[in-house]
């Protein structure tokens, strides 16, 4: 069952120190699922070095975006008065990047089952391959309406615009989620019905169109375009989430209550809040429960 996942992180030098705790807590929760990184190039020799390698493949941006989002990716780490900068102008900043890299993965991940995991997630327990399907044999697709805020919102509201839904009488869902289950089949198809909408290749539609986030573009798809037939709706209730700075302030004290309460088996602490993984690190490793699924 395991060979049906695939784990997929997109993940740059900054990210490194999240990413190594990534990985720990994958080998000492036991999760034997193939794991793919999708490393900005100059970074890469970073990522080699670092321990926790099992099951990991470490692919370049390079070998992913072509070339000319590539340049314009790489020219973005540049100072402004590198010549280089403006070779690849306009500049893709490192959240759209990681966008990209994801909607992308199905060139370089092999199974159905694509997994999407940010660096700033890492688990607490094994997970499998069944953890993200249904019996029915559909994969989950994590939606909730009771979480939703204002920001969450328009992102789902503009990719049904994007993708040609009409919003009158449909509700705001929410699926920004982690981690975020998506199958293969599915994702070509949406990036093929981009293209086929907008006339234009997926990457140049969405660069267009600043206001995409890819977990909703996603999840509206999967729901609205493709009507679930290859995706279970569900409640996320594999991840507990750190998302807002407020409740990081109280990490240490709460954490394995949490936990145990949601009964899950990842955690999500955001990396846009601030906190500084050895903030948290000692408490979580002290949380990995016994290895194997």
């Amino acid at each position: 069952m395991s060979a049906e996942v695939t784990l997929v992180t997109p993940t740059f030098a900054k990210d490194l120190e999240r990413f190594t705790l990534q990985r720990e807590s994958i080998e000492r929760c036991g999760i034997d699922l193939p794991h793919v990184a999708l490393i900005d190039h100059e970074d890469l020799p970073q990522f080699e070095s670092m321990p926790f390698r099992r099951n990991l493949r470490l692919i370049s941006s390079k070998d992913v975006l072509p070339g000319r989002l590539e340049a314009r990716r790489a020219a973005n780490r540049l100072r402004r008065r590198d010549p280089g900068y403006w070779l690849g102008y306009p500049n893709i900043h490192g959240w759209t990047v990681q966008q990209l890299l994801k909607l992308a993965s199905a060139k370089v991940v092999e199974t159905e089952g694509i997994v999407c995991l940010d660096s700033d997630t890492f688990f607490v327990d094994c997970v499998s391959a069944s953890d993200f399907y249904a019996e029915d044999g559909r994969m989950h697709l994590y939606e909730s309406s009771d979480d939703v805020d204002a920001e969450m919102g328009f992102w789902t509201c503009q990719s049904m615009r994007f993708l040609g839904v009409r919003l009158l009488g449909l509700p705001i869902t929410r699926y920004t989620h982690s981690p975020v289950p998506w199958s293969r089949s599915v994702l070509r198809e949406m990036l093929a019905f981009v293209e086929a909408r907008h006339k234009k290749h997926w990457w140049d539609a969405i660069l267009g169109d600043e206001q995409i986030m890819e977990y909703s573009l996603y999840g509206v798809y999967a729901r609205h375009i493709d009507a679930c037939k290859r995706h279970k709706p569900v409640k996320n209730t594999l991840c507990t989430y750190y998302w807002w700075p407020d409740q990081t302030r109280t990490i240490h004290e709460d954490i394995a209550e949490r936990v145990r309460a949601d009964r899950s088996k990842a955690v999500l602490v955001n990396s846009n809040i601030g906190r500084s993984v050895d903030d948290y690190r000692s408490v979580v490793r002290s949380m990995w429960r016994s290895p194997g699924c």
